[in-house]
């Protein structure tokens, strides 16, 4: 799972360079995914569910239980599993593929209980090529400008290590798992139901309330805290969701979720 790092040790949060990234990621991310978009010719029809109502409740259940999940899995870690360094490392990758089995229990239980495929939510191999370089050319436009512009934002590289490369493993796992929960099943559901500016904008809220837990244990049990730094996770949230909506593809807003997130750590910024 993520690990909130850094941020505990400064004495205030947030600071006004995680400001500049909040804006950052909204200013320049958006604009790239759409001209990306247009370049590849992406214009997939959104994913139709015709029993909106069931998938509704379908979407509450499966939310309801993502976040407690994350609660009870974060809340382990804090009393039960405590390691003394935060190093990555092979128990830290295995760490994170047992918390999203968990995580992911709740969709899988809804779509066998829905008899619903995988394309149900957009795990598919249509358009798979243009999904691919969708998200690799919009994450790496947007890494470059963070590796520019991270001397002005705080950070600056850091260099690769083998700590990093276990942490990149844990972002493809990450990253992978948040997008289906969170852009493959409860967006394409809530774009469905209320169309894309609702959907978009509430999946992303979503995700604002799921990254409530981890800031609840990183910042100690601070309530305040703990919810700017989920609000923080809004303007990634509506990223990953505008990419995942230009191409109906996991594939491609998971890719951008990996490489933001593990170019964060390079540059030495929380995105």
């Amino acid at each position: 799972m993520k690990s909130c790092g850094e941020q505990t040790s400064r004495l205030v949060y947030p600071a006004l360079t995680d400001l500049a990234t909040f804006i950052m990621v909204l200013g320049i991310g958006l604009p790239v995914a759409f001209l990306f978009s247009k370049i590849l010719g992406l214009h997939p029809p959104s994913i139709i569910f015709p029993n909106k109502k069931r998938e509704a409740w379908l979407c509450v259940l499966v939310f309801t239980a993502v976040v407690a999940g994350a609660f009870g899995i974060y809340g382990f870690y804090d009393k039960v599993w405590i390691r003394l360094t935060l190093t990555a490392d092979p128990l830290y990758v295995v760490r994170d593929v047992i918390a999203f089995a968990v995580i992911l229990l709740p969709v899988v239980v809804a779509l066998k209980w829905s008899k619903q495929p995988l394309g149900s939510i957009a795990v598919t191999p249509k358009d798979l090529k243009k999904s691919f370089a969708f998200g690799i050319l919009t994450s790496l436009m947007l890494i470059l400008v963070v590796g520019v512009l991270s001397p002005f934002l705080g950070g600056g590289f850091a260099g690769f290590s083998v700590s990093s490369g276990y942490l990149l493993l844990s972002y493809v796992i990450i990253g992978f798992g948040e997008e289906i929960i969170f852009r493959g099943f409860i967006q394409t559901r809530l774009v469905s139901i209320r169309g894309p500016v609702v959907g978009v904008g509430v999946g992303s809220l979503c995700y604002v309330v799921y990254n409530f837990p981890l800031g609840y244990f990183c910042f100690s049990g601070d309530i305040p805290l703990a919810a700017v730094y989920a609000v923080w996770r809004f303007s990634t949230g509506l990223l990953y969701g505008y990419t995942f909506h230009k191409s109906q593809n996991v594939l491609s807003s998971a890719i951008v979720h990996i490489v933001l997130v593990y170019g964060g750590l390079l540059f030495r910024l929380y995105l």
